[in-house]
């Protein structure tokens, strides 16, 4: 058994794919594994699966928004965001700059990126995705013989215990959890020597059992002082069950803007209260890193893996651990994409199909064309 990765494709500063085309992945996926369940014809044997992304901006409303937001909140959110026309956290080759974003004169370096606001089908209220950061969704029945079975409680607790453990092995950078959801830090105390430095990266009896309680969620109080920097979240968490077939996940912070950004053209979590939270804060890897306490080269001992691709990857590997599957297959890009094709020409599904999407998978099709010509000729991309 084994573990498969769909990494949708994306090209930085400027071609990311929206997030209601990773949802319609999602559902799709979903829905293939609960007709497996009803042992329908022509189903898929089952695999465990997980979608990783980095999309546009994008706002999302949980369940837990009560009451719509006013004009001037819905106008405040969908303003456009400027992100640096360097490669960010880039998802392979050099900018692709035929996308349709234009330069902004009077933001010189940035390009221009739409908004959306979409609705959710976790809880919590409002939160933001995008560029810089990961969001990893896996596909699981959380009761299947082929691997360890999981209560609702215990999966979250997975989800939580597979990111504190990606930061701390890739990154060496404590992480926790609290009364609130998501997984925290104590901005500007978090980093610390590599788990191979000091011993902490091994696993405990429990977890080598694959017992799934025992990867419950690590407390603030197993690492550091109440009064070593302020609470700050470095990686939201949102769970959606239908039948025991897992939705949503986990969305970690890369690479992205920080509270000293205050400009909300340049830093969209200036915009709103990050989950409701109010006083609470939102960091990334790299803004850890950065302030990493006596060590002021802890950003480039880490560069390599400081993208969400990399940190992808890291996350899925704990991921096949924990839940005890042998390995992680890596879908290609170009098969991600013919999967993508197939969803939006509307064979695979009848619900109404965006442009934005359509315009997405074109453009990141050509791009996969030209680079395979270039490869072809002998060329370097020299981002891949």
């Amino acid at each position: 058994m084994h573990l498969l990765h769909l990494r949708l494709p994306y090209r930085a500063p400027s071609l990311y794919p929206p997030y209601a085309l990773a949802s319609r992945l999602q559902d799709h996926l979903r829905r293939s594994l609960l007709d497996l369940k009803d042992n329908r014809p022509g189903s898929k044997p089952y695999t465990p699966t997980i979608i990783s992304f980095t999309p546009l901006p994008t706002y999302t409303l949980g369940r837990r928004q009560a009451s719509p937001l006013t004009g001037d909140e819905a106008t405040r959110l969908s303003a456009p965001v400027y992100y640096p026309s360097s490669p960010l956290a880039s998802g392979g080759s050099s900018p692709l700059m035929s996308a349709p974003i234009q330069r902004i004169d009077g933001e010189h370096g940035t390009v221009k990126l739409p908004v959306s606001i979409l609705h959710s089908p976790r809880g919590g209220l409002t939160t933001y995705h995008g560029p810089g950061q990961v969001v990893l969704w896996p596909i699981l029945d959380l009761i299947s013989s082929q691997h360890n079975k999981y209560t609702v409680r215990c999966y979250t607790r997975l989800l939580e215990k597979t990111t504190i453990s990606t930061l701390w092995k890739a990154f060496g950078i404590h992480s926790f959890t609290t009364d609130d959801p998501g997984v925290w830090v104590r901005s500007g105390a978090a980093w610390a020597p590599s788990p191979e430095e000091t011993g902490e990266g091994e696993k405990t009896e429990k977890e080598e059992k694959g017992e799934a309680c025992a990867l419950a969620g690590t407390t603030e109080k197993s690492f550091v002082g109440e009064d070593e920097g302020p609470l700050a979240k470095v990686a939201a968490l949102g769970v959606h069950l239908r039948r025991h077939v897992s939705g949503l996940g986990t969305a970690i912070n890369v690479d992205m803007p920080g509270p000293e950004v205050t400009r909300e053209a340049l830093n969209p979590w200036a915009r709103f209260v990050p989950c409701g939270l109010e006083g609470k804060t939102v960091t990334s890897v790299r803004g850890e890193l950065d302030k990493a306490k006596g060590n002021p080269q802890a950003t480039q001992r880490y560069e390599g893996m400081l993208n969400p691709p990399a940190v992808a990857g890291a996350w899925a590997e704990n991921l096949a651990r924990n839940i005890g599957v042998e390995e992680v297959k890596t879908v290609g890009e170009d098969e991600v994409v013919s999967l993508l094709e197939e969803l939006v020409s509307g064979k695979a599904t009848q619900e109404e199909v965006g442009e934005e999407e359509r315009e997405f998978v074109r453009l990141i099709r050509e791009q996969l064309d030209r680079e395979g010509e270039r490869g072809a000729g002998g060329e370097s991309d020299g981002g891949k």
